[in-house]
């Protein structure tokens, strides 16, 4: 049983590459691709990139094993999904090349929302591989070996009972995980086996709706030069971009007690995660200057409830905001390109 904490983080890796479909009855587009012949079925038609889908998945064996998953980017021939399990939250990009299924980024502890689908790392893990016929194998990219060893599989999940398409990965020493992937749906399960001992991911809930993200902001105070923190509950869906939702949250507090952190006709010209710097790098529009007549101390914290906000939200302690391009400089505040905003977390009014 020593082996099973670090097969965990590997069951985790593996299994969350899953997409489907939504209804507690079979999806019409399983039904759809039960009369076709099995040489035309495609990756794609096991592994449908769709929008907007949110599947959750009840966890047997080990309480990590359950998961939420959706798709926040779509584009060509890659997708990008969250996955949220109950002790990290992991970002894998997929994608469909040369009849194969890749996974070409997966990265932990990954809480904000950032499109990550023009990555180009240079490594890939094979996830599935034509021609899917029984005896079609291939090896992971941890030397493993994966291999198609079953299809129209019976598979039983809460959501469903399915035959499916069964993938086996080889961990050695008499361990194994077999994944299974139904048509017109996608992955349905995912058991790691240790001799009797099992761990299970089986899919329970499969919808068509937006992810829900809690976001915190910062806002200046009406009554009083300070800053107020308030945590949001924002929709998400898939492709939608996080810089106008930044925007927009940043112009509307939602309350009468507290004041906008930007002007309504300033906009977000862009939002950089500067990962070696440790730094976000904020565009504005002009308007963020313009508009700042309000004093010395009111710019202070108007500037700090920017910088909090986006300092916390990305994990940074350190913020660049630039208008068109150009360092910030106001008639009381200015920085140089070197320089940058620093996230301050004192005098903060709690008001959730």
């Amino acid at each position: 049983m020593k082996t099973i904490r670090a097969l965990i983080g590997m069951l985790l890796l593996i299994s969350v590459l899953f997409v489907g479909c939504g209804g507690k009855n079979v999806p019409d587009d399983a039904k759809n691709l039960d009369g076709n012949d099995e040489d035309s079925l495609t990756i794609e038609d096991y592994y449908p990139f769709k929008e907007n889908m949110k599947m959750d998945y009840q966890g047997v064996g080990n309480e990590f094993a359950e998961k939420r998953v959706f798709f926040e980017f779509i584009g060509e021939n890659r997708g990008q999904i969250k996955v949220y399990n109950p002790g990290t939250v992991v970002v894998s990009v997929l994608e469909y090349k040369d009849g194969e299924l890749r996974e070409i980024f997966s990265q932990g502890e990954f809480y904000h929302i950032e499109n990550m689908l023009n990555i180009n790392n240079g490594d890939s893990n094979i996830i599935l591989k034509e021609p899917l016929k029984i005896g079609t194998s291939w090896d992971t990219f941890g030397g493993y070996k994966r291999s198609i060893t079953g299809i129209d599989v019976d598979i039983e999940t809460p959501y469903g009972n399915f035959k499916a398409l069964e993938v086996t990965t080889e961990l050695g020493e008499g361990r194994n995980q077999a994944d299974y992937y139904v048509k017109g749906i996608g992955h349905v399960a995912s058991i790691y086996r240790d001799g009797e001992f099992e761990v299970k991911s089986l899919l329970e809930r499969l919808e068509y709706e937006p992810d829900r993200v809690n976001i915190g902001f910062y806002y200046p105070m009406y009554e009083d030069i300070k800053v107020a923190y308030i945590e949001k509950s924002i929709e998400f869906n898939t492709n939608d971009s996080i810089e106008k939702i930044l925007e927009e949250n940043l112009k509307k507090s939602g309350r009468d007690d507290l004041l906008a952190s930007i002007p309504e006709n300033v906009k977000i010209n862009s939002i950089l995660l500067d990962r070696g710097n440790q730094m976000v790098r904020v565009d504005f529009s002009n308007e963020l200057i313009t508009e700042m007549n309000v004093g010395s101390a009111m710019e202070s914290t108007i500037l700090k409830s920017i910088v909090n906000t986006l300092g916390n939200y990305y994990n940074v302690e350190k913020v660049y905001i630039s208008t068109e391009g150009k360092p910030y400089t106001s008639g009381h505040i200015s920085i140089d390109k070197d320089e940058y905003f620093t996230v301050d977390y004192s005098e903060i009014e709690n008001i959730n």
